[in-house]
């Protein structure tokens, strides 16, 4: 069934079946005996980072193997499998804002993941230091690629599984963190001085581009979904004097924070 609006972005097929389904390159391979994408169908569990430089060095420190490639006209990202500690897992690094990470995270539920963990940077619209830790706990559904999955609503809550292993383990190591909202927005050049205010109202304190997406296709899909993020640039002043505190380069945030991502995964 269609549900229709004034709104083509509010719009959506209530229908599970597409005419192209993640889960086609699989069966596919399945059937000729080759597995998923010719390389075998992928463990449950699936660490996305957008950290590039600490994922090779994660699958060179536990012997990662090349199970799969989620294709892009930007390059290819491979996806490999290691054991932690004799947990299997497998990771991938994560393309940027809500169109691309809807299709890579179909292509990976619909390989044989079950749960996916995602680790990134953030900006902040509170005065949180840089590097600190953040648990989303809702997003705010300002992309366009969750509509597509769920009715319209304006926040989506995210798993409690999830944020109770983060919590475990933060805690665990005795690292402080923030459990927040977030902005999840399309529009990165649109994040003006009144609509940082007026999402603060809202109650959001940090802003990626993905984690609504991602929320609602694991819910659509069934599968398990949490994010765990560190707080990069800081946007509560104006253009004038924004900072971007050099987040990307934050190499001991973006190394810890996969750390726990990865522990948490093991968990789940």
């Amino acid at each position: 069934m269609i549900v229709k609006s004034e709104f083509p972005i509010l719009e959506y097929s209530t229908d599970k079946i597409a005419v192209i389904n993640p889960d086609r390159e699989a069966s596919k391979a399945d059937r000729e005996g080759q597995g998923a994408g010719g390389f075998g169908r992928f463990p449950r569990l699936c660490l996305v980072t957008f950290f590039e430089e600490v994922l090779e060095g994660a699958v060179e420190q536990y012997g990662g193997e090349k199970i799969g490639t989620y294709v892009s006209e930007m390059k290819d990202f491979h996806v490999y499998r290691f054991s932690v500690e004799g947990t299997e897992v497998c990771a991938v690094q994560a393309v940027v804002a809500s169109g691309s990470i809807a299709m890579m995270t179909e292509m990976l539920y619909g390989s044989g993941v079950e749960v996916i963990v995602c680790c990134g940077g953030c900006g902040v619209l509170d005065d949180i230091p840089e590097g600190a830790v953040i648990i989303p706990v809702r997003a705010l559904r300002d992309e366009g690629a969750s509509y597509k999955y769920l009715p319209p609503t304006r926040f989506i809550e995210l798993q409690s599984g999830p944020i109770l292993r983060f919590r475990e383990v933060l805690s665990g190591h005795g690292i402080p963190y923030i459990e927040c909202a977030t902005w999840s927005t399309d529009g990165f050049y649109r994040e003006t001085k009144e609509m940082v205010a007026y999402r603060r109202e809202e109650g959001c304190r940090a802003v990626e581009m993905e984690c609504a997406t991602m929320a609602a296709i694991a819910q659509f899909r069934g599968k398990v979904f949490g994010q765990i993020l560190y707080s990069g640039d800081i946007l509560t002043g104006g253009a004038e004097d924004y900072d971007d505190r050099d987040w990307n380069n934050n190499v001991s945030a973006r190394e810890k924070l996969f750390a726990l991502a990865l522990e948490a995964l093991c968990r789940l």
